[in-house]
């Protein structure tokens, strides 16, 4: 199904009659803030929201500079502009990806609005990780939107570049494995993404592909834990949703996080989704399913040897003999894969040619 068919926010699931899933609530969040260094009591997330949001409605234009009127991305739940802000030494410039979150619901009380904000600040300000996106700071801006300040990646998404059709194998390879890179990190912190789809990849100046958006990532094992806690909640896209979220209560989130990173390197590769969602009311799904028992899915076939035999195993719509990121990892083909540096390697190639720097 070709990418240029597909409106990716029409293919949201969160516009539709799925729920997006808050992480943290008030009763439990002390215990998944310690894991990331914070104190997360009600108390102080409140407190803390409370004296942001007093420093005056210009917060965010004192800190990051003016924000452009025009926006640099859009979801259901957030815009994304862009931030310029000028040095006072040296009057040079540094952008920042600014996400303005909605404003908060007639039935929502401010306590479960900054509970939903603060949730995903929570995570994505600890990570720390060259795929992934750093994310700055939680501010208010002119206008008393809350804000997440990010830093900006001038390649744009990854759905994008893939549109534009222009992506070598060698490339398409590249971008992969800095995904699983990124995803690995992720899992080795105790948190699960659950939304992983080629707009929510993004690339910067130096060719490094970076995750962002993880406003329905999950904490699955606090860093006390030694055993990691099922995942509840049919969120993300649908293309990239694992069949198990499908037919499960419940689920490990990490499988569901590998399924989807089989599903985008479908997609670089043939520019376009195998099937709209992993169900059985799906005829694309169901030839999949059959194909793949008999060893005579297409779209596999045509793959280099390495990468046929890895997607097999990444696409098993078993997630109990689904291979892992840590198996992944070790895997002969992948870590034969070259990484480029500063956006080129031996070949040499690019991501994109960029719009800004």
């Amino acid at each position: 199904m070709p990418l240029e068919q597909q409106d990716p926010y029409l293919l949201n699931a969160t516009n539709s009659s799925l729920e997006k899933k808050t992480i943290f609530n008030f009763a439990s969040v002390l215990g998944r803030a310690s894991s990331f260094g914070g104190n997360g009591s009600d108390r102080s997330e409140s407190k803390k929201a409370g004296a942001t949001a007093g420093q005056g409605d210009c917060t965010l234009l004192r800190k990051y500079g003016l924000c452009d009127k025009g926006n640099i991305g859009q979801g259901a739940t957030a815009v994304v502009r862009l931030a310029h802000k000028l040095s006072e030494d040296d009057e040079t410039e540094k952008l920042f990806a600014v996400k303005e979150f909605r404003k908060r619901r007639k039935d929502e009380t401010e306590k479960e609005y900054v509970k939903k904000l603060t949730s995903e600040f929570c995570i994505s300000s600890t990570l720390h990780h060259e795929n992934i996106v750093e994310t700055v700071d939680l501010v208010q801006d002119e206008q008393q939107h809350w804000c997440e300040v990010m830093e900006y990646c001038c390649g744009g998404d990854l759905y994008n570049t893939i549109k534009q059709g222009h992506m070598s194998r060698i490339e398409i390879d590249c971008c992969f494995k800095q995904l699983i890179h990124g995803i690995a990190y992720l899992h080795s912190m105790g948190v699960a993404h659950r939304d992983i789809k080629p707009e929510n990849l993004l690339l910067d100046g130096q060719g490094r592909l970076k995750i962002t958006d993880f406003g329905v990532s999950d904490v699955f094992r606090m860093c006390w834990e030694k055993s990691p806690h099922l995942s509840k909640g049919l969120c993300g896209s649908e293309p990239y949703i694992a069949p198990e979220e499908f037919l499960k209560k419940e689920y490990d989130a990490r499988c569901v996080d590998v399924w989807a990173c089989g599903i985008v390197y479908y997609c670089m590769v043939y520019q376009g989704i195998p099937f709209r969602a992993a169900t059985a009311q799906d005829l694309n799904y169901q030839h999949y399913l059959e194909m793949k028992a008999i060893n005579n899915y297409e779209p596999f076939e045509k793959l280099p040897f390495g990468a046929r035999n890895l997607m097999k195993k990444i696409l098993d719509p078993n997630p109990e003999t689904r291979i892992t990121v840590e198996a992944i990892l070790e895997d002969e083909w992948f870590k034969s894969i070259e990484i480029c540096i500063h956006g080129e390697n031996q070949d040499p190639h690019r991501h994109f040619e960029p719009s800004l720097y």
